[in-house]
């Protein structure tokens, strides 16, 4: 019997989503039509599409929207879990909204709605190409990737903040973070924090007794700095050298301060209940991504959360690093071709981010990996250190298909 599927487009919005059907041949079964993007709409849905199903023949149902938010995950979860639908096999695609945005241009002069923006989604997914595999619902695995994304979304505010905070740390001691002044050697620890926050200006530290601001200094340190006299040497130089702040500015700029400290504390707080949960998480998942040197329990959550299992790209470390944005764009023309190729940055940024923290994390505990990173550092001399690590993130791809393939622990390569 020949496949013949209904091909639908959804162009979805918070309260409602606009639906195009048509064949397999462009022609529109019925008109567009719009319902609630709840569970009495998505219900009438069904039931439309049951009918249009057993009044034309289709044997299958294919269905797209773009990902958009979170606002197609009830949609899609009703529509393959529903027994009014089992009768039909029928696949739930997720569209990149830049490939539907790139096939409108296409058209010639086509207007913006969402009846239309429905059309253009169902056509995009009718002439199909460069498609992700059909949506795939699994419990552990979501609710893995719910924790991982808010990971991600958490460490990035707080580089931003540390940020923000260095910036306003210039203004009250603008030699406080000078990579060879510095007097401690991490400016967010508790005894930098402490002098950040206690003291009004730098030129009350310079005033401090020496032996009192050493004592101050161990106390704040909880007794482990190796010797509290070099950090008080240190930091009273910061303060000689440092510009004044004008006592009018101090206390809007010691607030400011004080707060993005607090700001900065809140979300490594926050970051630790995250890796917790993580762990937790990952004790039903097994698998042997951590027996690679330098892969932590973290690191493999946020891999194979954004993966959902390599079986979806056949066990193809190609079609992997495709997916996860490791994919360089040649140029080239007649006898031409471009030395400088640039990273497409179009695929999974999460999947992505993830396998370059794991890429670094692993040149400095495998001689293998590290030896290419620093080969690779050296080839150019400009953006060495992002360049290495996506490079190492690449081939790095290439052992975790392996291993999630064969459910293999790691061996390192013979020399």
């Amino acid at each position: 019997m020949t496949n013949y599927p209904l091909i639908a487009g959804v162009d979805i919005h918070r309260k409602a989503n606009t639906y195009c059907l048509m064949t397999p041949e462009g022609r529109e079964v019925v008109p567009r039509f719009t319902l609630g993007n709840n569970r009495p709409g998505t219900h009438a849905l069904i039931e439309k599409v049951r009918q249009v199903m057993q009044a034309d023949g289709f044997t299958e149902l294919r269905l797209a929207a773009e990902a958009t938010g979170w606002y197609w995950f009830h949609l899609f979860e009703t529509l393959q879990n529903d027994p009014g639908l089992q009768a039909w096999p029928h696949e739930l695609f997720l569209i990149n909204p830049r490939l539907t945005a790139n096939f409108k241009k296409s058209y010639v002069d086509l207007d913006k709605s969402d009846p239309i923006d429905a059309y253009v989604i169902a056509d995009r997914l009718r002439w199909g190409r460069d498609l992700q595999t059909p949506y795939h619902y699994d419990e552990k695995l979501l609710a893995l990737r719910f924790l991982t994304r808010y990971r991600y979304h958490v460490v990035h505010q707080l580089a931003s903040e540390k940020a923000y905070c260095t910036a306003i740390l210039y203004l009250k001691a603008s030699e406080y973070s000078h990579d060879d002044k510095q007097a401690f050697s991490n400016l967010f620890g508790a005894a930098s924090r402490a002098v950040l926050q206690e003291f009004a200006s730098m030129e009350a530290v310079a005033a401090m007794p020496f032996d009192e601001l050493v004592e101050w200094l161990d106390v704040h340190g909880k007794r482990h700095f190796s010797d509290p006299a070099e950090n008080a040497k240190r930091l009273q130089r910061i303060a000689r050298d440092s510009y004044p702040l004008s006592e009018a500015l101090q206390p809007a700029v010691n607030l400011v301060l004080s707060l993005s400290l607090k700001n900065v504390s809140n979300l490594e707080a926050l970051s630790k209940r995250l890796e917790t949960a993580i762990t937790e998480q990952m004790e039903s998942i097994p698998n042997t991504l951590t027996t690679i040197p330098g892969f932590g329990l973290v690191l493999t959550a946020g891999i194979i959360a954004e993966l959902g299992g390599v079986e979806r790209f056949d066990g193809n470390e190609a079609k992997v690093a495709k997916f996860a944005g490791f994919k360089w764009r040649k140029s080239g023309s007649a006898e031409f071709q471009s030395e400088e190729t640039r990273l497409t940055r179009t695929g999974n940024s999460y999947l992505r981010y993830y396998f370059c923290e794991a890429a670094f994390s692993v040149q400095r505990c495998d001689s293998e990996y590290g030896a290419y990173f620093q080969r690779k550092f050296k080839e150019v001399r400009k953006h060495q250190h992002k360049r290495a690590t996506v490079l190492t993130a690449r081939k790095l791809v290439r052992l975790v298909v392996r291993l999630l393939a064969s459910n293999q622990p790691y061996q390192p390569r013979r020399l």
